[in-house]
Formats: C-alpha cells, sequence, structure tokens
C-alpha cells in the first residue's frame, strides 16, 4: 500500500536566507573599507615618513659625545662625516660597523680620508655586522668595552629612523644623537616627483614598519610606541 506523500513547506530550507546574503555582503563591504583605510595609512605615513627623512640636516653646531658611530652602507659621506668627528676632537672614539672582511684600514682611509695616527688611535672597525640589526648589535658591544654613555650615530637621513630604533633596542641606556647626512640631490626638495627617490624611500618605510612590528612582537613595545610618538610628533624618530 503506497502511502501517500506528505506535503511540506520545508523546501524553502535549502536556499539562502535573505539573513545570510545580508551578512556575507556586510562582511565584504567591511572587508573592502578595513582595507581602504589601511592602505590610506600606509600612504599618509609613507609620505609623512619621506618628507621628515628628506628635511634632517646635518648638525651644524658643536657636538660632544663619548664616541660615534658611522654605518656602512648607502654613501660615503657616513665615512666621512664620522672620521671629520674624531680629527675635530667632538668624539673621542669612532666605531665603523659593518666594515667588510676583506677590507683593510687603509682602503677605508682612501674613501673616508683622515690621518693614518687617527685610525690607529681612534677609530675602530666592526667586521660582523651585515645590516641595521648587526650595526646596533656591534655597536651594543663596543659602548660596553668602552663605557660609552653617549653615542653620536652617523648614517644616511632616510635611514637614520629604523637605525635609531634599533640602536635603542640594543643600548636603551646609551643617549643617542642623530647625525644625518644627506648623500644626494635626489632626496631634496620634491622628492615624490623622482622615481628613484620615491622607491628608495618606500624600500625603506616598509623595511622601517618591518622593524617596529619586529620590535614590538620582541617585547620592546615602549620603546617602539616612543619611536611612532616621536614619528607623529614630526621629531627624528
Amino acid at each position: 500500500m503506497a502511502w501517500p506523500r506528505r506535503k511540506t513547506r520545508e523546501r524553502g530550507l535549502h536556499r539562502p536566507s535573505g539573513t545570510v546574503v545580508r551578512s556575507s555582503t556586510f562582511i565584504s563591504r567591511l572587508i573592502f573599507v578595513l582595507s581602504l583605510l589601511g592602505g590610506l595609512s600606509l600612504l599618509i605615513g609613507f609620505i609623512r615618513f619621506g618628507d621628515q627623512v628628506t628635511a634632517l640636516k646635518t648638525p651644524s653646531g658643536a657636538i660632544r659625545a663619548d664616541g660615534a658611530a658611522a654605518l656602512t652602507g648607502g654613501s660615503d659621506q657616513r665615512l666621512i662625516a664620522g672620521v671629520k668627528l674624531v680629527e675635530s676632537k667632538a668624539v673621542p672614539r669612532l666605531l665603523i660597523s659593518g666594515v667588510n672582511r676583506v677590507t683593510t684600514a687603509k682602503e677605508v682611509r682612501a674613501v673616508a680620508g683622515g690621518a693614518e695616527e687617527t685610525y690607529a688611535c681612534c677609530i675602530d672597525m666592526g667586521r660582523r655586522a651585515t645590516d641595521t640589526i648587526g650595526n646596533a648589535e656591534e655597536a651594543a658591544i663596543w659602548v660596553q668595552v668602552h663605557q660609552i654613555k653617549s653615542l653620536v650615530v652617523i648614517t644616511d637621513a632616510y635611514h637614520m629612523p629604523r637605525s635609531l630604533f634599533e640602536m635603542r633596542r640594543a643600548i636603551p641606556d646609551v643617549a643617542l644623537i642623530p647625525y644625518p647626512v644627506q648623500a644626494t640631490r635626489e632626496f631634496d626638495g620634491d622628492w615624490w616627483k623622482n622615481d628613484r627617490s620615491t622607491r628608495a624611500l618606500a624600500l625603506e618605510y616598509g623595511k622601517y614598519l618591518v622593524s617596529i612590528g619586529r620590535g614590538v612582537l620582541d617585547g620592546d613595545i615602549e620603546i617602539a610606541l616612543k619611536q611612532v610618538s616621536l614619528f607623529h610628533k614630526g621629531k627624528t624618530p
């Protein structure tokens, strides 16, 4: 005997309800808005970064510190400036961090200038560092050996924020004095009109953000917050 088929109104349960569709649309729109805001924030941050680092000037007044660290890479102006600080008696000792293992003191002097006696008495060459983190670690050992409490940090202006951040993480008890050098005219004035300078600054800004993020993950939240605060106040981070 065949049983009569029951009529049901449950066939609609297999179709997406209007609530599910609306919820999915809302989430998609939210993701789009957040992505747009995130991208806009990165763009604004990059423009501010570019404006700030291209506006940095090499100090013209008298400088006094226990020592100085010139970070290799970028322009030779970093090394030249460091040697001049030693020879002018602004600092008694200089660390040139990140020197290639096969580079001789004579070759460094050919680039940076200075008397041979200056290198013999007052200039140390660190050969372990291969990046900015390594520079900071090398400087940390050096300042401890020479009991340095105030350090002049010499590097290209665009590289200064990241260098100071890594230095602060490595040697938080040492007073840091930024000594930026502008190595090229490409960073003067309307830097965004030059493709080469824009790409260089964008790459450095990305590295800077990664550096801040790594610092936060490593627990250096206070130093990272101070860095961000200085950046937003328009001061040398």
